[in-house]
């Protein structure tokens, strides 16, 4: 069930019904305007649906490369990006990013000025990290710190982003000029989130290992520390509760008002939007347990949220913008992880190279308490382990 993350059973409601009513005017446009796909990728698609149903990560494994085969023989660059993103969840990174790169060429076509992975001496080098819709930045945050390793490839490299990650880019490569997206810059190369993957992101153990975190204001970060520390005594634990989005399964109110009731630390919430029906259900009663600092807002600024994260002692958080930002800054991360086969979070193991400091935890078809308690005594031995050792990331 997914939670309502505005604490408005009605708003969910008229939500869900307005998802349901735009897949289908999607589906009717298909079917009347789209190509036509063949019988036989419209059974090799339902083979693959099948094999995540049933969890089968060997067989899906042989299938994505079926799917991959035929989107190569189709010239397919849709079904070709989806073979590319399930690789990339089974945890074969070089498959993933040669399809999702040969994806883009099919659709954009290859071009000269792309950049390969070579030194470019006095050519400039423009890295492009905007996205479709601003809104969504995880993609954006992952590949953040390939783009700092591209960018020490050129004498004159820009990084050209969403205007809410323009100053934590350039606090973290200075040697790079960021600029926001509406800005109009020419590159002699250019490199895509597909051309970084390709270059620095098909080795797993090579890109746990050269993780460079992301640098949050450190002034304003100790700032709300301070603020904080003069509340509780207790660890300081970021929390991300829901999500608007209805394809995501995430734990309902009281399930998580149980988790922050039994955990011994004191709570910040991470959500973003309209929370405060939220709060009131969560906190039940006990306000001192789950703070709201309403002078940060993601929507806003980033670079303020980034330093009220950094600030934290750990995070949990569902599959959103606030945990990629935790795991790129070197925050120690739980992630919960529903079972839909939807996200770039790898589908067998407790651990992601892109956030070596996170741990991972799937639902595996629990209910969402069990996983919550496993979360609690994950979470215990991260503040443990941080409370032997002297603060400092």
């Amino acid at each position: 069930m997914t939670s309502f993350y505005h604490g408005s059973y009605v708003r969910y409601v008229i939500g869900g019904l307005g998802l349901q009513l735009r897949r289908y005017k999607k589906a009717v446009r298909r079917l009347f305007s789209g190509p036509k796909q063949p019988r036989s990728i419209l059974e090799l698609q339902a083979k693959v649906e099948a094999l995540i149903v049933r969890r089968d990560w060997k067989g899906l494994e042989a299938g994505t490369n079926e799917m991959a085969v035929t989107a190569d023989h189709n010239r397919d660059p849709e079904l070709m990006q989806k073979a590319g993103q399930a690789f990339e969840r089974l945890g074969n990174f070089a498959r993933a990013a040669e399809l999702r790169l040969s994806a883009r060429r099919l659709r954009k076509g290859k071009s000269a000025n792309d950049w390969t992975g070579e030194n470019l001496g006095s050519d400039t080098l423009l890295i492009d990290l905007v996205e479709d819709d601003p809104r969504s930045l995880g993609r954006v945050i992952r590949h953040a710190r390939l783009a700092g390793a591209a960018a020490a490839y050129a004498q004159s490299a820009t990084i050209r982003v969403e205007p809410r990650l323009v100053s934590i880019l350039q606090r973290t490569f200075s040697k790079a000029t960021v600029i926001p997206a509406q800005q109009d810059v020419v590159g002699d190369k250019r490199a895509t989130f597909e051309d970084l993957a390709w270059v620095f992101g098909r080795d797993a153990e090579k890109l746990a290992a050269d993780f460079v975190p992301l640098r949050a204001d450190p002034e304003l970060g100790e700032t709300f520390r301070r603020r904080y520390r003069s509340m509780t005594d207790l660890p300081l634990v970021g929390l991300s509760w829901g999500s608007k989005s209805h394809t995501k399964d995430v734990p309902d109110f009281p399930e998580w008002a149980r988790f922050i009731a039994q955990t011994q630390a004191t709570f910040v919430s991470l959500q973003y939007g309209q929370i405060k029906p939220a709060l009131r259900r969560l906190r039940n009663g006990n306000d001192a347990r789950l703070i709201f600092d309403d002078s940060v807002d993601q929507m806003v600024d980033m670079d303020r949220f980034a330093a009220q994260v950094a600030a934290l002692d750990a995070v949990v958080t569902i599959s959103n913008t606030a945990a990629h930002l935790a795991g790129a800054l070197g925050v120690p991360t739980v992630f919960l992880i529903d079972d839909n086969f939807q996200t770039a979070w790898p589908v067998t193991g407790d651990r992601t190279p892109w956030y070596p400091k996170g741990i991972i935890i799937r639902k595996e078809g629990r209910p969402w308490s069990l996983v919550l308690d496993e979360a609690g005594r994950r979470l215990s031995s991260i503040l443990t382990t941080l409370s032997d050792a002297p603060r400092g990331r």
